[in-house]
């Protein structure tokens, strides 16, 4: 499947259980990726989406921790928006990761079996090209090769500091992307899923410039979680969010 572009569909629920079943059966990625292939060529094991998306752009792969910069938008455009009850279903992902982005996931998340570490190829597949339908949590989300794609996209779409680009829709999506690390200290807490939080943290970054640190910025997060706890951010507006970056950048010093 890797030859072209299938158009985004989503597995069923019995083909994910397929999926898996080949993943742990497997003894090597050729002999999951080609199973993975015989099951996703099944008619029966894949659902249409309500609107046909036609072939989507492909993905660049340029071998930098960055290159997800120019991807991201392209996912995003690519499905558009969705509800988050339906961005967080596992069949849609695992489709996507499999057939239609599978050139993409097989040169970015490449699958290699080591003699030092042999299973290690699996723990890749779980991580970055699957969901299991009974463990999707904010982390897995933005961990996976596609829907983390899409996932920080859509919470950082159209919210552009002048500062960064005032014409660039994706500007903060960019400013993201321009680190892992950066990713997991914003989005894998749930206080990440607040997009006027996330919005008030980049523009922080912005500002802050190279002091902003991914480990000072997962200080901050700490501390808004934290916060959260106790104190509903999501009711703030956004004189009260930038209010409390200010007393967490007090606990947080850029080092």
């Amino acid at each position: 499947m890797s030859a072209h572009m299938p158009e985004a569909r989503a597995l069923t629920g019995s083909a994910v259980v397929e999926v898996y079943s080949a993943l742990d059966a497997a003894e090597s990625p050729v002999d999951f990726l080609a199973s993975a292939d015989s099951i996703i060529a099944r008619p029966e094991n894949t659902l249409p989406l309500p609107v046909s998306l036609g072939i989507p752009d492909e993905l660049k792969v340029f071998g930098t921790r960055a290159i997800d910069t120019d991807n991201a938008p392209r996912v995003h455009d690519y499905l558009g928006e969705m509800d988050r009850a339906n961005a967080s279903d596992a069949r849609l992902w695992n489709y996507l990761a499999l057939a239609t982005y599978r050139s993409y996931m097989e040169k970015r998340w490449g699958l290699l079996k080591t003699a030092d570490d042999p299973t290690a190829w699996k723990r890749r597949v779980k991580d970055r090209w699957l969901l299991h339908p009974a463990a999707i949590t904010r982390g897995r989300l933005v961990r996976h090769g596609i829907a983390r794609l899409w996932w920080v996209a859509h919470l950082t779409y159209s919210r552009s500091k002048a500062a960064a680009s005032a014409d660039d829709r994706y500007a903060y999506t960019r400013e993201v992307f321009k680190s892992e690390d950066r990713i997991n200290a914003i989005f894998d807490r749930e206080v990440g899923a607040n997009p006027a939080v996330v919005t008030a943290i980049l523009d922080h970054a912005i500002d802050a410039g190279s002091a902003a640190t991914d480990k000072y910025l997962q200080r901050i997060m700490q501390f808004l979680t934290l916060t959260n706890g106790y104190r509903d951010i999501g009711v703030l507006d956004t004189a009260g969010i930038s209010s409390l970056i200010s007393v967490a950048v007090d606990h947080a010093p850029r080092k």
